[in-house]
């Protein structure tokens, strides 16, 4: 059992540091302040959705974590999880609102250069 532990473990870990940066760089590609436009509400969706698998995943990798710690006591495994999930939502929760923050964030509008700018630079 431990060592299946042990993979599940790794696998979720990895499955968590994939997927949680996957999601921030969704939204930060999107980020042009050349272009001044507002990140997409699907954009941010997905974004969002892959942080917040991420997270779930990385209460797995403390799920299995605390299952080898607590081996004389018998709880339930969705019980585990779910003081998992709650750890890890306490600690990192607010990584979920990264790409929210990005989209309320509106790129100012481009301001256009005054006249007596236009002239003297096409003069040189």
């Amino acid at each position: 059992m431990s060592n299946y532990l042990n993979l599940i473990q790794i696998i979720t870990g990895i499955l968590a540091a994939v997927l949680i940066p996957a999601g921030i760089f969704v939204t930060v590609k999107k980020l042009n302040p050349e272009k001044y436009e507002v990140i997409p509400v699907k954009t941010t969706v997905i974004s969002t959705l892959l942080i917040i698998l991420g997270l779930l995943s990385f209460a797995v990798t403390k799920t299995c974590t605390n299952m080898n710690i607590v081996t004389e006591e018998h709880y339930e495994l969705w019980a585990l999880y779910f003081a998992s999930l709650e750890e890890v939502i306490k600690y990192f929760g607010f990584i979920v609102f990264v790409p929210v923050l990005f989209r309320l964030f509106k790129p100012r509008s481009r301001k256009d250069k005054p006249e007596e700018d236009i002239v003297s630079e096409e003069e040189t």
